[in-house]
């Protein structure tokens, strides 16, 4: 059973001042997806996900995790093991003396045996693309920025989470970080079959690698739909504050100088195929 979100709701309250993030929100995380969550800022999409490990619980509605209800203390113990969280700035998390350690610290708290803790520390760190020779044993703080946010990474998945979150994973990275990091991203989903949500700002990169996005207004979903649905909508996407990628963008703007250029271009590949075809036409 996958993620299932149920008309959930989240206020926070501050004094006698009560503030909706979230507001009724419902759909499913389908199994090996990529999900991306798009919005502009202070629309929720924070609030949102600190739900599916239950850092936040529902003022009302409720999230279940492969059946398992983050609002039941017990049960919400073992889905922590389920999804795993990397916040924005990742290498903010890291804190031991060596990057080994830090990788070992998720499977040590899940009471594995040094055995199986070493297999996994291994394998993170694989994942990632930090070899065991050159790193384990480096101090987490002596690494580059893309590095320590590779290390930071690997410390979740060294505890093997079947759904994995991300909050602006790429924020401050340049565009071969980024694309190093989706690139990763890929790889894994591939490898292990797990599913992928992530909060991002780069429309570019949405459209290339999601399967679906969900788009929220003010703590509501107003799109959930494949990319090219999505982008579809860009005088409404734009209405609310959220930029377009590039070739959408382009596409755009050819519409509006009388060229039938289709409304669902979203990538660079859309854009060439088409302009290819009229070349050819």
């Amino acid at each position: 059973m996958p993620i299932v979100i149920d008309h959930l709701s989240h206020t926070y309250f501050d004094g006698a001042t009560s503030v909706p993030a979230v507001n009724d929100v419902c759909f499913e995380v389908r199994e090996g997806e990529f999900l991306a969550i798009i919005g502009h800022t202070g629309c929720g999409k924070t609030t949102l996900v600190q739900h599916l490990n239950g850092l936040l619980l529902p003022s009302s509605g409720r999230v279940l995790v492969d059946g398992l209800d983050t609002a039941d203390k017990k049960q919400r113990i073992t889905l922590r093991s389920l999804v795993g969280m990397v916040f924005q700035y990742p290498e903010y998390q890291l804190f031991a003396d060596t990057v080994r350690e830090d990788v070992a610290f998720g499977p040590r708290n899940m009471k594995l045996s040094e055995g199986e803790i070493a297999l996994r520390v291994s394998e993170a760190m694989s994942m990632v693309g930090l070899s065991m020779e050159r790193f384990a044993d480096k101090s987490p703080f002596e690494l580059s920025g893309g590095e320590k946010r590779r290390a930071a990474l690997a410390g979740t998945l060294a505890m093997r989470p079947k759904y994995l979150v991300l909050d602006e994973p790429m924020a401050g990275l340049d565009p071969q970080g980024r694309q190093s990091i989706l690139g990763m991203l890929e790889n894994l989903r591939q490898e292990t079959g797990c599913s992928i949500l992530m909060v991002s700002h780069s429309m570019e990169d949405v459209a290339r690698h999601a399967d679906r996005i969900l788009v929220m207004d003010h703590g509501k979903v107003q799109y959930l739909d494949t990319p090219k649905a999505v982008f579809s909508h860009s005088e409404e996407l734009e209405a609310m504050g959220l930029s377009l990628p590039a070739p959408c963008r382009v596409a755009a703007l050819l519409r509006k100088r009388g060229v039938d250029a289709p409304a669902d271009v979203c990538t660079r590949e859309d854009l060439e195929a088409y302009l290819l075809g009229r070349l050819k036409a």
